[in-house]
């Protein structure tokens, strides 16, 4: 491929006769180590795009696909999107390509009347947090061993969870600890803060799957009884536990730190809810973190598990 000249660059949404391209473009980029295995297959890329699960935005010069986006649709939050599956070909880096998609889609999202765009940005790759970062994503959450490295590395990979708020989506201002404030305050800012919600009845309180080694875990219900089924869990497992935001949760979050759980941060919940992020049962190993908020994570999250050590 040629050097490319920015101006006979176009951006613009999927078409079923891209897909081919599409995949041709992540195997360049990636080889055989992406870990959605969708994007290997052209058929499920036209499927995804035809149901609305995805809304794809390409990068195309002369006849050839050089970047591609998307936004992936959540059936449980129907007014988010994730920003994802952003790949540029090498030989077309350096000109604003990933940039260009983002905003892109971001306007797609705004006319679509969508309420939170979410960005999982992989820790060892410092470009996806620089683009993060300059589109506006805040990061909320520190989700540690998240996910098969894309990279082709033997640990797992680590994100950071950036929310773009496009209609307001305010924290609830509950008694947080003290500790954890050097997270939350630039979260506050961005957000704001309003009245802890109070939590609605959901059937049944309590779910958990398992995704990708790591077993998942809602908790709608506020409840002691719940909270120590959760924390005696096996203590080997990688758990994630998101809990609903009410005045309730904090305490609820204490008794299960000193379970071995650390809070991770903040996710965005349908409605314009949010819910506090858990993880227990992650490796510590060295990050490349290059947002503040992010680095504040880890730090707390290091510090609690120091604390609970000594317990």
């Amino acid at each position: 491929m040629t050097t490319l000249p920015p101006c006979q660059l176009t951006v613009r949404s999927f078409v079923d006769t891209d897909a081919d391209g599409v995949s041709q473009l992540f195997r360049t980029v990636y080889g055989d180590c992406y870990v959605y295995p969708d994007v290997y297959l052209p058929s499920m890329i036209r499927r995804n795009n035809a149901s609305h699960l995805w809304h794809s935005a390409v990068a195309e010069f002369g006849q050839q696909i050089v970047g591609h986006a998307v936004l992936w649709c959540d059936a449980t939050a129907p007014d988010h999107a994730e920003f994802a599956l952003n790949v540029v070909h090498p030989a077309a880096r350096g000109h604003g390509i990933a940039t260009q998609l983002a905003q892109y889609l971001c306007e797609h999202a705004r006319q679509a009347g969508l309420s939170m765009l979410t960005i999982k940005e992989v820790s060892s790759h410092s470009q996806s947090q620089r683009l993060a970062s300059k589109l506006g994503f805040q990061t909320t959450a520190l989700m540690m061993d998240y996910v098969d490295s894309p990279f082709g590395n033997k640990y797992r990979e680590s994100i950071v969870l950036g929310c773009l708020p496009i209609k307001p989506h305010p924290i609830p201002d509950v008694a947080w600890p003290a500790a954890w404030q050097s997270w939350l305050a630039p979260m506050i800012r961005q957000f704001g803060s309003g009245p802890a919600p109070v939590l609605e009845e959901v059937v049944p309180p309590l779910a958990i799957t398992n995704t990708d080694h790591r077993c998942d875990v809602m908790l709608h219900k506020m409840c002691p009884t719940l909270v120590h089924e959760i924390a005696c869990l096996p203590a080997d497992w990688l758990i994630y536990l998101q809990l609903a935001l009410s005045a309730q949760t904090p305490p609820m979050m204490l008794q299960l730190q000193q379970a071995g759980f650390s809070c991770a941060g903040l996710v965005p919940g349908p409605a314009q809810r949010w819910h506090a992020l858990m993880i227990r049962g992650h490796h510590a190993h060295e990050l490349d973190l290059r947002c503040p908020t992010a680095r504040a994570l880890l730090e707390s999250e290091q510090a609690g598990a120091r604390e609970t050590a000594l317990c």
